[in-house]
């Protein structure tokens, strides 16, 4: 059976991202700021998911309204082509209407995205700001501190 490789080199690349580790370390801090980030991201897929849901059934419908009036295009008297022009002619009012739909459920979506960042943002910010407050009067404390 074949011997497994050994990695020799892994403690010396550790070694080396050792000055790395002092940098790369979060800071609680940010704490705040990165909760709100990807709970406004959860919020802004929600959102898209349901935009995306109503936009693949308004093609759903055109593309059922399609055959529809396709098939009374194809099926009525060749000599009627007002039959032929008014079913058209319904077929793309509902088309406009459903284009129509897309770009108020579009803004909407962006709006309410907007919101979510702005409002939470704010309370991001603010707590960002009172655990750095925390942080810097330990750190002074602790330099004031008197040696035992």
């Amino acid at each position: 059976m074949p011997e497994k490789p050994t990695y020799q080199n892994a403690g010396v690349f550790a070694e080396a991202l050792k000055p790395w580790q002092s940098a790369m370390q979060f800071n609680p801090m940010y704490k705040p700021q990165v909760e709100q980030f990807w709970n406004v991201q959860e919020k802004f897929l929600d959102e898209a998911e349901v935009f995306a849901r109503h936009w693949f059934e308004r093609r759903h419908e055109a593309a059922r309204t399609a055959l529809d009036a396709a098939r009374t295009i194809a099926s009525d008297n060749p000599g009627a082509p007002v039959s032929m022009a008014e079913a058209f002619a319904e077929w793309q009012r509902h088309s406009a209407e459903r284009i129509a739909e897309d770009s108020q459920e579009w803004f909407g979506m962006m709006s309410r995205c907007a919101r979510y960042m702005s409002d939470t943002e704010a309370d991001a910010v603010e707590e960002t700001i009172g655990e750095a407050v925390k942080m810097t009067k330990k750190a002074t404390k602790t330099a004031q501190s008197d040696p035992v």
